[in-house]
Protein backbone atom coordinates (compact mmCIF):
# COMPACT_ATOMS: atom_id res chain seq x y z
CA UNK A 1 0.00 0.00 0.00
CA UNK A 2 1.31 3.74 -0.65
CA UNK A 3 2.36 6.30 1.82
CA UNK A 4 -0.30 8.23 0.79
CA UNK A 5 -3.09 5.83 1.37
CA UNK A 6 -1.27 4.75 4.53
CA UNK A 7 -1.84 7.90 6.01
CA UNK A 8 -5.46 8.97 5.15
CA UNK A 9 -6.33 5.26 6.62
CA UNK A 10 -4.65 6.04 9.74
CA UNK A 11 -4.90 9.20 10.06
CA UNK A 12 -4.83 9.45 13.47
CA UNK A 13 -1.18 8.44 13.39
CA UNK A 14 -0.13 10.20 10.25
CA UNK A 15 2.10 12.33 12.33
CA UNK A 16 1.96 16.07 12.94
CA UNK A 17 1.02 17.29 9.36
CA UNK A 18 -2.21 15.29 9.11
CA UNK A 19 -2.92 16.65 13.10
CA UNK A 20 -1.98 20.24 12.05
CA UNK A 21 -4.08 19.97 8.38
CA UNK A 22 -6.94 18.90 10.95
CA UNK A 23 -6.14 21.62 13.06
CA UNK A 24 -5.94 23.81 9.55
CA UNK A 25 -10.12 22.80 8.49
CA UNK A 26 -11.39 23.98 12.06
CA UNK A 27 -9.76 27.27 12.06
CA UNK A 28 -10.66 27.88 8.33
CA UNK A 29 -14.12 26.85 9.45
CA UNK A 30 -14.54 29.47 11.91
CA UNK A 31 -13.76 32.06 8.68
CA UNK A 32 -15.62 30.07 6.19
CA UNK A 33 -19.26 30.02 8.43
CA UNK A 34 -19.58 33.40 9.00
CA UNK A 35 -19.03 33.88 4.78
CA UNK A 36 -21.51 31.80 3.95
CA UNK A 37 -23.91 32.75 6.57
CA UNK A 38 -23.68 36.54 5.16
CA UNK A 39 -23.52 35.74 1.97
CA UNK A 40 -26.80 36.00 -0.13
CA UNK A 41 -28.35 32.60 -1.12
CA UNK A 42 -27.02 30.94 -4.45
CA UNK A 43 -24.63 33.52 -4.89
CA UNK A 44 -20.65 32.03 -6.09
CA UNK A 45 -19.26 33.23 -2.44
CA UNK A 46 -22.12 31.27 -0.65
CA UNK A 47 -21.38 28.50 -2.96
CA UNK A 48 -17.57 28.14 -2.47
CA UNK A 49 -17.43 28.41 1.03
CA UNK A 50 -20.08 26.02 1.92
CA UNK A 51 -18.34 23.49 -0.82
CA UNK A 52 -14.99 24.61 1.08
CA UNK A 53 -16.87 24.22 4.67
CA UNK A 54 -18.26 20.86 3.99
CA UNK A 55 -15.27 18.96 2.61
CA UNK A 56 -13.20 20.46 5.51
CA UNK A 57 -15.96 19.10 8.33
CA UNK A 58 -15.50 16.03 6.30
CA UNK A 59 -11.69 15.58 6.54
CA UNK A 60 -11.75 16.61 9.95
CA UNK A 61 -14.11 14.00 11.26
CA UNK A 62 -12.32 11.24 9.45
CA UNK A 63 -8.93 12.36 10.77
CA UNK A 64 -10.55 12.05 14.51
CA UNK A 65 -12.90 9.27 13.95
CA UNK A 66 -10.16 7.60 13.28
CA UNK A 67 -8.89 7.95 16.74
CA UNK A 68 -11.84 6.37 17.93
CA UNK A 69 -11.61 3.63 15.94
CA UNK A 70 -7.75 3.34 17.60
CA UNK A 71 -9.21 3.53 21.03
CA UNK A 72 -12.21 1.20 21.07
CA UNK A 73 -12.02 -1.21 18.16
CA UNK A 74 -10.52 -4.59 18.30
CA UNK A 75 -6.91 -4.90 16.19
CA UNK A 76 -8.32 -7.57 14.48
CA UNK A 77 -11.08 -5.90 12.25
CA UNK A 78 -9.60 -2.42 12.83
CA UNK A 79 -8.44 -2.41 8.98
CA UNK A 80 -11.73 -2.97 7.94
CA UNK A 81 -13.25 -0.64 9.94
CA UNK A 82 -10.77 1.75 8.92
CA UNK A 83 -11.73 1.25 5.13
CA UNK A 84 -15.12 1.47 6.03
CA UNK A 85 -14.71 5.33 7.78
CA UNK A 86 -12.62 6.04 4.34
CA UNK A 87 -15.97 4.97 2.44
CA UNK A 88 -17.98 7.32 4.67
CA UNK A 89 -15.95 9.77 4.66
CA UNK A 90 -16.02 9.71 0.71
CA UNK A 91 -19.48 9.35 0.38
CA UNK A 92 -19.95 12.03 2.20
CA UNK A 93 -17.52 14.65 0.75
CA UNK A 94 -19.41 13.33 -2.62
CA UNK A 95 -22.93 14.28 -1.19
CA UNK A 96 -22.07 17.55 0.34
CA UNK A 97 -20.39 18.66 -2.99
CA UNK A 98 -23.68 17.61 -4.60
CA UNK A 99 -26.29 19.37 -2.16
CA UNK A 100 -23.11 22.75 -2.99
CA UNK A 101 -23.31 22.59 -6.25
CA UNK A 102 -26.42 21.42 -7.75
CA UNK A 103 -29.13 22.08 -4.69
CA UNK A 104 -29.47 24.79 -2.54
CA UNK A 105 -25.94 24.46 -0.71
CA UNK A 106 -25.00 23.71 3.00
CA UNK A 107 -25.82 27.09 4.59
CA UNK A 108 -29.54 27.43 3.31
CA UNK A 109 -30.31 23.69 4.18
CA UNK A 110 -29.07 24.14 7.86
CA UNK A 111 -31.16 27.53 7.96
CA UNK A 112 -34.13 25.39 6.71
CA UNK A 113 -33.92 24.08 10.25
CA UNK A 114 -34.94 27.00 11.94
CA UNK A 115 -37.36 28.21 9.66
CA UNK A 116 -41.16 27.47 10.57
CA UNK A 117 -42.93 26.37 8.10
CA UNK A 118 -45.13 28.16 5.50
CA UNK A 119 -48.58 27.98 7.47
CA UNK A 120 -51.23 26.42 5.87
Amino acid sequence: MSTVMTKVLRADAAGPAMQRFSEMAIIGSAGLLPASLIAPDGSALQKASDTALGIALCLHSHIHINSVLSDYVPKSVLGATRFGALGVTGIAILGLTKLNLAGPGLTPTVKKLWTAPPAQ
